[in-house]
């Protein structure tokens, strides 16, 4: 990116607006026209199907739901884990552990999760406390409201442990606030799956 903030769209050196456009006549051309639709699709195909079809209301709610898990809770745990691949957590043990890792260092660890990570959480609630749901939506917000808050609880007990943490860090000592992250972890994604469930239900009527 340039000083000004703007980016080339031909690269210095590359080719010439003429000769991409022959490129793209050819074979050649399409061949990788081809290939860029097939990525597209491919990045696509991760974004949940509700964001393009559907009812106009549950479609909508779908692509709210959806949009809030991605924009905080997904980028609470890609800050509270950096690194970490989150596809790949696929049980409490596996969360619980890579929490212990970074918590090597206790007190910077606490720091950065709470001066950088937090807010992710503390963002949720209010966009989805504006809400307007239909009947059979209610009870899977509301229990993806509790997981959230219970996951807030359970960070913000574990960093006061971190913050009293003299020499190194047990996970031992921090079981029940690390069992708590856990549980909180797990239910907002059974919560999760309960609305897109619904959502689902609607969309393939």
């Amino acid at each position: 990116m340039s000083d000004g903030g703007f980016t080339p769209l031909t690269p210095i050196g590359g080719p010439s607006l003429e000769q991409e456009e022959k490129a793209l006549r050819s074979g050649r051309g399409r061949m990788l026209a081809a290939m860029i639709v097939a990525v597209l699709a491919a990045g696509a195909g991760l974004v949940w199907f509700v964001s393009s079809s559907g009812p106009s209301e549950y479609g909508q709610l779908g692509r709210q739901i959806n949009g809030m898990r991605a924009e905080h809770f997904d980028a609470f745990w890609a800050c509270a884990l950096p690194r970490e691949d989150l596809r790949d957590l696929r049980n409490d043990q596996q969360l619980r552990g890579e929490i212990a890792e970074r918590a090597a260092q206790p007190r910077a660890y606490a720091q950065h999760v709470r001066t950088q990570c937090m807010v992710h959480l503390d963002e949720h609630l209010p966009p989805l406390d504006a809400l307007i749901l239909p009947e059979d939506l209610q009870p899977g917000v509301h229990d993806l409201r509790t997981a959230i808050e219970a996951q807030r609880s359970a960070w913000s007990a574990f960093l006061t442990r971190l913050d009293q943490t003299e020499g190194g860090f047990v996970a031992e000592d921090a079981d029940d606030e690390l069992g708590a992250i856990a549980r909180g972890w797990y239910e907002y994604k059974v919560a999760h799956s309960a609305i897109n469930d619904v959502l689902r239900s609607h969309i393939d009527e």
